[in-house]
């Protein structure tokens, strides 16, 4: 059987294992070295623990832990044990540990949750969590040499129709919200990334996507139950020693990576033309980039920094999807380089009209093309009374197929999130030559005097202002008569001595034609992201005090 043609996860790497035994599941940080044979060992015992702790049929686990094998063989295995599992974000350091405590704990809460997994490294904070809610029952991953006792228990065998994974937005605009996800949806999913990416086992996915974020863990699994061998960084290594990341990617061969536009620019900002000249990557093959919007001055740099090592234009590989989609809703034709349109800025976001134009137009916004449509999932822009759209018109994108949810465990959000059978994702795009182009998400506009601007063109425009810490900074409404940007600087208060706020207000009003700017300088570090990298608007929102 065909690993991506089973009835459940487990089933799937089972089937995975007997097809690709000695495929290498590698993690490179922790030198350790397993197989897909010995990894669906291990989750069938680690099932056996969880079964005889009590887990089972009904349970929604928490899973809060590092990077490491004990992350593939505590998810899958707790759905081996008929259970659900829930990934919990990892923080990267706990700065106020009480603080993330109380905001895991209604994650807890809103799942209902009975048992928590937990590695050594997240332990303290698990008993953060247990401390507020003490019928918590806190349980270990397998540890870290992925090894787990011997128990001769009968595991329950998981139905297509049972929940697999709940897995919580990222809320970059809204309080999270638990996306159900059953077998079936899963493996939909799996099959639509397989299959449109073209994955297959002469490749080699070497990422660092955390994986309690939907493109860490789908693209993961995609990878290894296409047989291809994966090797697994933690997001802090990748972030701390970019140029460390991509010579061991391009010293074993790597094919796939992924990552949202940030992780990209990193490597572009830490890798420099002499580093380059020494590497072979010739066999890279994608680099899925998506989660956040794709920059087009990324694309472009990427093309030109990366081609004197071997890798092709159209390596970059901007891709558009969610987590409720269990990953991917549209993807490029694999072999083609990535696609640009420029249209009038003001047009679209103020009028919602699309309107081509040339590169060097005042106006002139570039758009990068997110491909088409994946295998099994079907796409449609709206116009606001939900009206399918056509060439060149802005809509809403709304998707549908066997590998998106059937809702979120909240009957308020999922009285929204429909219409006519169709999910509505709240992003704004528009069709060129059958492909998708993404613009903006309906939360993001911006409202000023009675004109729409989209706030990620507004951070476009500023976040190259001398000044600018690290190109940081986040457009918010403030009210209908201002428009809001915070930025990050090294030092605040001699940022605004030295006249950043008055340069920013000056290139708003030279590049979108807006005077009515309050500029707010926060310290480095500050300005809060969602697990994927996007902003948080409605915590910056609240650091500042402006109304939504």
């Amino acid at each position: 059987m065909l690993p991506l043609a089973a009835g459940s996860l487990p089933e799937a790497l089972r089937a995975c294992a007997d097809s690709w035994p000695d495929v290498p599941v590698v993690f490179p940080e922790q030198g350790i070295h397993m197989t897909i044979g010995r990894l669906a060992t291990e989750v069938d015992r680690f099932a056996c623990v969880l079964v005889a702790e009590g887990v089972g049929r009904g349970d929604l686990v928490g899973f809060l832990s590092s990077t490491g094998p004990q992350v593939l063989v505590g998810i899958v295995g707790v759905t081996a044990a008929g259970a659900a599992v829930s990934v919990i974000p990892t923080p990267a350091a706990m700065r106020d540990s009480d603080q993330l405590a109380d905001r895991l704990v209604t994650l807890v809460d809103a799942g209902q949750m009975r048992f928590l997994l937990t590695d050594q490294a997240q332990r303290p904070l698990a008993e953060l969590i247990r401390s507020r809610r003490p019928a918590l029952v806190v349980l270990e991953t397998p540890s870290e040499s992925g090894q787990a006792r011997d128990l001769d228990i009968a595991l329950p065998r998981a139905s297509p129709e049972d929940i697999a994974v709940v897995q919580y937005t990222s809320g970059s605009t809204s309080a999270p919200k638990g996306v159900v996800l059953r077998h079936s949806t899963v493996l939909a999913g799996l099959r639509s990334i397989s299959v449109s990416a073209g994955l297959n086992p002469d490749d080699v996915f070497i990422h660092w996507v955390p994986h309690f974020h939907d493109m860490g863990l789908f693209g993961w699994l995609a990878s290894m139950m296409s047989g291809a061998a994966t090797h697994t960084f933690s997001p802090v290594g990748f972030i701390r020693r970019p140029a460390a990341f991509l010579t061991y990617f391009a010293e074993q061969g790597g094919t796939l990576m992924t990552g949202p536009n940030f992780g990209y620019d990193l490597l572009l900002d830490a890798v420099g033309e002499e580093l380059v000249s020494g590497m072979d990557l010739s066999r890279w093959r994608i680099a899925f980039n998506g989660a956040e919007p794709v920059s087009a001055a990324t694309v472009a740099a990427f093309a030109e920094r990366f081609a004197p090592a071997g890798a092709d234009r159209s390596v970059m590989y901007p891709v558009y999807g969610m987590a409720e989609a269990t990953l991917a809703v549209t993807f490029p034709q694999p072999g083609t380089p990535p696609r640009v349109l420029h249209v009038d800025r003001d047009r679209l976001a103020g009028a919602g009209q699309v309107v081509v134009v040339p590169r060097d137009h005042r106006n002139a916004k570039a758009v990068v093309s997110v491909g088409r449509p994946v295998a099994g999932i079907a796409v449609r822009l709206v116009d606001g009374p939900g009206e399918p759209l056509g060439e060149l018109a802005l809509g809403e994108v709304q998707i549908r197929g066997a590998g998106v949810t059937e809702g979120y465990r909240d009957d308020a959000a999922n009285r929204v999130a429909f219409q006519d059978g169709w999910f509505r994702t709240g992003d704004l795009a528009f069709w060129h030559l059958g492909e998708l182009y993404v613009a903006g998400r309906l939360k993001d506009m911006v409202i000023v005097k009675g004109q729409n601007y989209f706030a990620a063109d507004v951070e476009a425009v500023v976040r190259d202002v001398p000044g600018v810490d690290r190109r940081r900074c986040v457009a918010v409404p403030d009210d209908s008569e201002h428009l809001t940007i915070v930025v990050e600087a090294k030092n605040p208060d001699d940022a605004v001595a030295e006249g950043v706020p008055a340069r920013i207000r000056e290139r708003i009003s030279e590049v979108l034609g807006l005077t009515a700017v309050r500029v707010h300088v926060v310290g480095r570090g500050t300005l809060p992201r969602t697990t994927s990298g996007k902003w948080q608007r409605g915590l910056v929102r609240g650091m500042i005090g402006t109304s939504p």
